[in-house]
C-alpha cells in the first residue's frame, strides 16, 4: 500500500470516528482515491456504509444533499445519507464537503455495450425523474438549474462553433484544416437545431412544469446505475439539476448509436418506448429528444477542448466526431420530418 493510500485510510478512520463517533469501525478501505474526490467503503456496527469527499462548492453540496434526502424520504431508490453527530446531512473537512450513504449492494448496469442493461437502465431512469418532482430548494444553497435554458445554450454553442471556424482559418495545422473542411456542415445541423427547438413544444413545458419539476442526473450510465432486488438505484447524485427530463435519455440513446456503429430506426423508437413505458410522452414531447439528438452535442463536446482549454486538437478524434454525427442525420431526418 502507497504513502497516499494510506493516508487517505487513516483521513477516513478519524473523519468517521470524529463525526459518526456512534458508528463503531470494524473495518475501512479506500475505493477512489488520490484526489479531492475520495470514496471510503466503511463496515460498521450499523451495516456497510460510504463516505465520500465531494469536489464541490458547499452551497451545491448542501442542494444535492438536500434533494437526495427527500427522494430518499419519498421512497425513491437512492442512498439514504447517514446524519452527523450534529444532525447534519454532510461535514467540512478542510473547505470541502463530506457525506456518509448507505451502502448499496447490487450489479452495475452496462448500459452502452448490453441492450438489455440498457432496457433496464431507462427504466430505472424514468422512475427517477418521475420520482423527482416537487424537491424545494434550503433557502441558503446554490442550485443547478436548467430549465428553459435549451435554446439560449444550443444558440451559444453555434455561435462558438462558427467563431472557432474563424479562428482555424489562421491556423495551418491538420486539425484546423480539417475543422475547416466539416464546420459549415455542423453550422447547419446546429442551426437547425435551434430554429426546431425555438419553435417546439419545449417553452410551453417549461412553463406547464413551472418551479421545482424535474431533476435531471446529468451523469447517468455505467457505475451510477445499480440492478437490485427491488429495482435500479440511481446512486452519485453530485450534479443534479432541475431540466425538463429528456437531456438523460438523449445521452443514453446517443450512446447506444456509437456502440451499434450505426444509427438504427427501429432501435431508437424502441428505446424511447421503454422509457416511456414507465414516463408516458405526448409526441410532441418526443421530438424534443430527436431535436436534442440532433444537435451535435459530441461534436462540440470534443472541438471546445482545443478551442476553449488549450488541449491539443487530433484530427482523427476530429473526423471520427463528424462522423458520429453525420450518420444520425437520415434517421433523424425522417421522425423530424426535415429536409
Amino acid at each position: 500500500m502507497d504513502d497516499i493510500m494510506m493516508k487517505d485510510l487513516e483521513l477516513g478512520k478519524q473523519l468517521m470516528t470524529v463525526n459518526y463517533p456512534h458508528l463503531h469501525i470494524l473495518g475501512i478501505e479506500v475505493i477512489q482515491g488520490g484526489g479531492i474526490k475520495t470514496v471510503w467503503k466503511v463496515e460498521t456496527s450499523a451495516g456497510i456504509v460510504c463516505l465520500k469527499r465531494i469536489r464541490k462548492s458547499l452551497p451545491i453540496i448542501k442542494f444535492t444533499t438536500a434533494a437526495q434526502a427527500y427522494l430518499s424520504t419519498k421512497g425513491a431508490l437512492v442512498a439514504s445519507i447517514i446524519p452527523t453527530k450534529d444532525d447534519e446531512l454532510y461535514f467540512v473537512h478542510e473547505g470541502y464537503g463530506l457525506v456518509l450513504y448507505s451502502w448499496i449492494e447490487g450489479s452495475d448496469l452496462d448500459m452502452e455495450e448490453n441492450e438489455e442493461h440498457l432496457d433496464t437502465g431507462l427504466k430505472g431512469l424514468a422512475q427517477f425523474h418521475k420520482d423527482s418532482v416537487g424537491f424545494v430548494p434550503p433557502a441558503d444553497c446554490t442550485t443547478y438549474d436548467r430549465m428553459g435554458v435549451w435554446p439560449e445554450h444550443y444558440e451559444k454553442m453555434l455561435e462558438e462553433i462558427k467563431q472557432w471556424k474563424t479562428e482555424s482559418e489562421k491556423q495551418n495545422s491538420a486539425f484546423h484544416q480539417a475543422y475547416l473542411n466539416i464546420a459549415d456542415e455542423m453550422i447547419n445541423m446546429a442551426d437547425q437545431a435551434v430554429q426546431l427547438i425555438k419553435n417546439s413544444y419545449y417553452s410551453e413545458w417549461v412553463q406547464e412544469i413551472g418551479k421545482y419539476g424535474y431533476m435531471c442526473h446529468q451523469d447517468y450510465g455505467k457505475g451510477n446505475a445499480l440492478q437490485t432486488e427491488n429495482g435500479v438505484y440511481v446512486l452519485d447524485l453530485d450534479n443534479l439539476a432541475y431540466d425538463i427530463p429528456l437531456r438523460d435519455v438523449r445521452k443514453l440513446i446517443a450512446g447506444r448509436m456509437v456502440e451499434l456503429g450505426y444509427w438504427d430506426l427501429v432501435e431508437l423508437e424502441r428505446l424511447i418506448s421503454c422509457y416511456e413505458s414507465i414516463f408516458p410522452l405526448t409526441q410532441e414531447q418526443r421530438k424534443i429528444i430527436y431535436i436534442d439528438l440532433l444537435f451535435p452535442h459530441k461534436f462540440y463536446g470534443y472541438v471546445k477542448k482545443p478551442f476553449k482549454k488549450s488541449e491539443i486538437g487530433v484530427e482523427k478524434k476530429l473526423q471520427k466526431c463528424y462522423r458520429v454525427e453525420v450518420e444520425k442525420i437520415p434517421v433523424l431526418q425522417q421522425v423530424l420530418k426535415i429536409n
